[in-house]
């Protein structure tokens, strides 16, 4: 299955030589929303390319085109502006889980697109990259462990939305732990089982386009595990 993209800003050059020109003050409300996005996607650039430590309020206000004032006003530290970035990848990404929920013939199928979805979805360059980025430095400042928790719990309730879509009557009556009351468990043995493993293996630095690559086999084989037990739990 091609891998899709989702919008998440890649890396530019070096943020060193970003336009210098700063807009001041907080804009009107209809511009608000864009000068967030302006400001999410400088300071992505600059924590990826300086890190959490390395990066500086300067450096994202000059790419973003914003003035310190404004970027304060929105994020009080620059801890939490990283967690800002990551909690919009995370959006981005846990957006698309359902998409492909009621597409294909039998439950098997369902399963397999969503679960191949998922990590199309989770192994872009740019989500791995921050997520790689965000482990490294949560050991430094533990309040990011208040970011991954989080972005780990939308991430598992766009997870429990798509098997929902993608189970019906017929379904349950044959897996019983996707029945109600037992498939939030089982959503995260689907997590645990299809997505954990070439996520893991991506965070510890194995090559992502060999890891891309090896999505189809491994979502497969592993629905068809999942499912033998759903049917038996």
């Amino acid at each position: 299955m091609p891998n899709p993209k989702i919008a998440v800003p890649k890396k530019a050059g070096p943020v060193a030589s970003a336009s210098s020109s700063v807009r001041t003050g907080r804009p009107p409300g209809t511009l608000s929303g864009e000068v967030d996005e302006r400001i999410l996607d400088a300071a992505y650039q600059v924590f990826v390319e300086r890190g959490l430590h390395g990066a500086s309020i300067d450096e994202i206000s000059r790419l973003a085109r914003a003035g310190k004032p404004s970027i304060y006003a929105r994020f009080a530290t620059k801890e939490a502006l990283f967690a800002a970035v990551g909690m919009r990848n995370a959006a981005r990404v846990s957006a698309h889980f359902g998409n492909y929920g009621n597409t294909g013939a039998t439950l098997e199928a369902r399963l397999s697109n969503i679960g191949q979805e998922m990590l199309g979805q989770l192994l872009a360059d740019e989500v791995i990259d921050f997520m790689r980025l965000s482990a490294a430095e949560a050991r430094r400042v533990p309040e990011l462990a208040h970011f991954g928790r989080g972005a780990r719990e939308r991430g598992a309730a766009a997870a429990l939305e798509a098997l929902r879509g993608a189970t019906n009557a017929a379904d349950i009556r044959r897996y019983p732990a996707l029945g109600p009351g037992r498939i939030e468990r089982t959503t995260r043995f689907f997590l645990d089982l299809i997505v954990g493993p070439l996520l893991v293996r991506a965070l510890v630095g194995e090559n992502l386009k060999v890891l891309r690559a090896q999505i189809e086999p491994h979502v497969k084989d592993s629905v068809a595990f999942f499912l033998a037990g759903c049917r038996t739990a």
